[in-house]
């Protein structure tokens, strides 16, 4: 049987020009992966169709390893038989702009039945979060005087644990639509599990623009986007979202560790991220509230005087909903509906 499969590729490669081994490149191997995806054929029958390819390749490699490379080395197959074998540069990756979530957010709170997703779907879009440190978060892990969370758990197989500052919506948005009892259990408690996390975000992505081709995981790309297209990306940004150190300096000589990553992160990423909220095109009747330019001001002030008393924004905006939010935060108004 595996004599067809070998026969089957030496017709394609003939079809080619193609004449010698040494003439074969690990290009044209990735072509005839594609042309058998292409046939519709399952995952096991392409393995079947490719492995005399490999065997040879690795055979020749063996045998006269000055003179040939294993050009199946490095063959990955898949098996999401529509993933492209190339990379394609005019694909990119879905994401939606910071505007686009801010849009998002509104059309949630439309509807009270979607509330308990906007902290979700807040802390992805505007502070790169992965789904399953967003759902994770306790209110024990939030930090009201610093405005930060510390975020930790086990991400690909390893322990980690890191501090960020997060930008004024998303702790309005957290104050606003996630009473917090007593301060401890998860932030998102309607969703501990991801995948009844991610159905009800991605049904609801849907219903929001029915063109949209982003997933619930996706939301996070929103912030690095925006900073690779503002000309503010950096290893700031890269450690802000959660990404290791990459070179021998970040790892082993960068010298903004710990206690002075807060205000580096304030400072190179957070207050992008305010800039771009405030460029939004609020709509009227949303209860989004972006902070006014006043505010932010007064807030920065506040903070080089007194860092905590930060987390008393609110209580000293003239916003018409601080009073109320703080007052179900003082046991003195119900929540409603």
């Amino acid at each position: 049987m595996e004599l067809s499969y070998c026969d089957y590729f030496l017709r394609w490669i003939d079809e080619l020009g193609l004449t010698h081994w040494n003439e074969l490149r690990y290009e044209h191997v990735l072509k005839y992966q594609k042309s058998l995806v292409d046939r519709g054929l399952a995952y096991d029958t392409i393995r079947l169709y490719l492995l005399p390819v490999r065997r040879a390749a690795k055979w020749v490699a063996s045998n006269w390893p000055r003179q040939y490379v294993n050009i199946c080395q490095n063959l990955r197959l898949s098996r999401r038989s529509n993933q492209p074998m190339e990379y394609d540069e005019e694909a990119g990756n879905p994401y939606l702009s910071i505007p686009q979530v801010l849009d998002f957010l509104h059309w949630l709170s439309m509807n009270p039945r979607n509330h308990p997703l906007i902290v979700g779907v807040a802390m992805q879009g505007l502070a790169g979060l992965q789904m399953k440190e967003a759902l994770r978060l306790t209110w024990e892990k939030v930090n009201w005087c610093d405005e930060t969370i510390t975020i930790d758990g086990e991400v690909k197989n390893r322990y980690r644990i890191r501090r960020i500052p997060v930008s004024g919506i998303v702790m309005w948005i957290l104050k606003k639509y996630s009473e917090p009892r007593g301060r401890f259990g998860f932030v998102i408690k309607e969703y501990v599990d991801h995948k009844n996390y991610s159905h009800a975000v991605a049904k609801n992505l849907k219903r929001w623009d029915a063109s949209s081709q982003i997933s619930p995981k996706d939301l996070r790309n929103t912030l690095q986007t925006a900073a690779i297209d503002g000309g503010w990306y950096s290893y700031y940004v890269q450690r802000y979202v959660g990404h290791a150190p990459q070179t021998i300096g970040e790892r082993h000589y960068h010298g903004d560790k710990g206690k002075r990553l807060i205000p580096l992160f304030r400072q190179q990423v957070v207050d992008h991220i305010e800039e771009e909220v405030r460029r939004w095109k609020a709509p009227m009747n949303t209860p989004i509230r972006p902070m006014t330019d006043q505010e932010i001001s007064d807030k920065i002030a506040r903070r080089l005087h007194d860092p905590c008393n930060a987390c008393n924004f609110e209580e000293g905006s003239q916003s018409p909903n601080s009073s109320k939010i703080n007052s179900r935060r003082e046991g003195l108004e119900p929540p409603t509906a």
